[in-house]
C-alpha cells in the first residue's frame, strides 16, 4: 500500500515540477493520511518524510508561480506610473513610493520562497535513499530532475533580481 502511494507521490510530484496546481497539493496531502497504518513504522516514517517533502515543494512552487505573477503585475505597474513622471505631483509621488514598496515585498516574498524551495529540493534526495532499498529508484525521482528544477529555480531567482534592480533605477 504505501508503496503504491510513494509511487504516486513520485507521479504527482513529476507533474508538480512541470505545472504545480493546489489540487496536486491536495493529492498529496491525501497521500499523507494515508500513510498512517502502523504495521512498518520504519517505512511509514520514511514515506511521510517523503511524502511531506513532495507535498511542500509543490505547495512552494504554486505560491512562487503566484508571486511571480503577482511581481510582474506590480513590475509593469510601477514602469507604467513612471512613464508619467512629467507630471509629478503629492499624488502621483505617493502612488510611485507605494507601487514600488509593493514590488519589494513581492520580491522579498518571492525570494524567500524560492530559497526554501531550493533548501526543499535540496534534501529530497535524503528522504529518497530512505525509500530506494523498499520501492526501488524506478518509484522515485531521478536525481538529475531534482538537479535541473534547483538549476531552473535559481536562473528563475537570478532573473527575478536582475527585475527587480531594474526597477530600483526607475525611482529614486
Amino acid at each position: 500500500m504505501r508503496t503504491a502511494l510513494v509511487g504516486d507521490t513520485t507521479l504527482k510530484l513529476r507533474d508538480a515540477l512541470g505545472a504545480p496546481t493546489p489540487d496536486i497539493v491536495a493529492a498529496l496531502d491525501a497521500n499523507l493520511k494515508a500513510t498512517h497504518a502502523p504495521r512498518d513504522p520504519a517505512f511509514a516514517d520514511a514515506a511521510e518524510h517523503y511524502i511531506i517533502g513532495a507535498r511542500e515543494i509543490t505547495r512552494r512552487l504554486v505560491a512562487v508561480r503566484f508571486i511571480e505573477r503577482e511581481a510582474a503585475a506590480s513590475r509593469a505597474a510601477l514602469t507604467g506610473h513612471m512613464a508619467h513622471s512629467a507630471r509629478r505631483s503629492d499624488a502621483w509621488l505617493r502612488d510611485a513610493i507605494e507601487l514600488k514598496k509593493r514590488v519589494e515585498r513581492q520580491h522579498y516574498d518571492l525570494d524567500l520562497t524560492l530559497k526554501g524551495l531550493d533548501d526543499l529540493l535540496f534534501t529530497m534526495p535524503a528522504a529518497e535513499k530512505q525509500l530506494e532499498p523498499r520501492v526501488g529508484a524506478a518509484a522515485l525521482l531521478a536525481p538529475t530532475v531534482l538537479d535541473a528544477t534547483r538549476k531552473q529555480l535559481q536562473a528563475d531567482s537570478q532573473r527575478a533580481n536582475a527585475e527587480l534592480l531594474k526597477v530600483r533605477q526607475l525611482v529614486p
